[in-house]
């Protein structure tokens, strides 16, 4: 009897476990789906115009073409799929002059001679940031003087598990008010909230944080993680929810005018602090 209950377990937990690769082995099926509900809501709002597609970052090939870096499918769902930590980052719109697939991303300046070093400040901190929050152990994150090393956080930010998600699709300028930001977040509540499920992040960063208020956090809080709580010691960095262990940072704006050494050493004494307690 003890053996086929056993067996009766096993192979449910197995199961379990087979079921959820498959569901991440079809992230990008997942992902059109939630882009047509996208889709259909801001036609429905006149709104569709340049509109972004974005989500898990494309790992194959990376090549030059028109101007531009681009990059191609490749193995990022398997990555993704047997990898321990998973980092979802949440911003608000894309600063551009036009739509394109977000997916494709790789940091670079659009230059056929490009070098690691020279990046915009958004894409130097995305990197940084990374690095810290996937590599980072209790009593042993990456020194600032390492992560500022773009020739080593460059490559590392073009191979790692991450999804990217604008939760204003579609296309910005440099700056968007709260009104409009909360606007955009109500109205495309269930697509958003979908497309953040979706990936079952480990780590979640909220790039939204300004005047002492995170409304990308507020609606992760509200609408994907309701136990979020903040980390004692952290300085309300670092949030956590006891129920999934996952850990949400309360991050400013990857392009705002804060130095780079003050933002990331904050932000990896606080993480180091969370780790520690966590």
């Amino acid at each position: 009897m003890y053996v086929v209950i056993l067996i009766y377990f096993c192979n449910r937990y197995r199961n379990v476990a087979v079921a959820k690769i498959k569901y991440m082995n079809n992230i990008h099926i997942n992902e059109e789906q939630i882009q047509a509900q996208w889709l259909a809501i801001a036609q429905a709002r006149n709104d569709a115009n340049d509109l972004c597609v974005d989500g898990l970052l494309f790992r194959g090939n990376i090549y030059y073409k028109d101007g531009c870096w681009h990059r191609q499918r490749g193995n990022e769902e398997t990555i993704w799929a047997n990898t321990e930590r998973r980092l979802l980052i949440l911003t608000k719109d894309l600063n551009d002059d036009e739509a394109w697939d977000i997916r494709e991303e790789t940091g670079r300046l659009n230059t056929v001679a490009f070098s690691y070093e020279r990046a915009i400040p958004f894409y130097k901190n995305l990197r940084m940031w990374t690095y810290l929050l996937l590599k980072g152990e209790a009593g042993n994150v990456p020194p600032y003087d390492e992560a500022r090393r773009m020739d080593v956080v460059g490559p590392f930010y073009e191979n790692a598990p991450i999804a990217r998600v604008n939760v204003k699709k579609q296309v910005g300028g440099s700056s968007i008010s709260d009104a409009t930001l909360m606007t955009y977040l109500e109205t495309y509540a269930a697509p958003l909230r979908q497309q953040i499920a979706l990936y079952d992040a480990t780590i979640i960063m909220c790039c939204g944080c300004s005047n002492d208020r995170n409304l990308i956090l507020d609606f992760v809080r509200s609408q994907y993680l309701p136990d979020l709580q903040p980390v004692s010691g952290t300085g309300d960095w670092i949030y956590y929810s006891p129920s999934t262990g996952k850990i949400v940072i309360n991050s400013y704006h990857p392009s705002a005018r804060i130095g780079y050494e003050d933002t990331y050493c904050n932000l990896a004494q606080a993480y180091d602090t969370a780790l520690r307690r966590l």
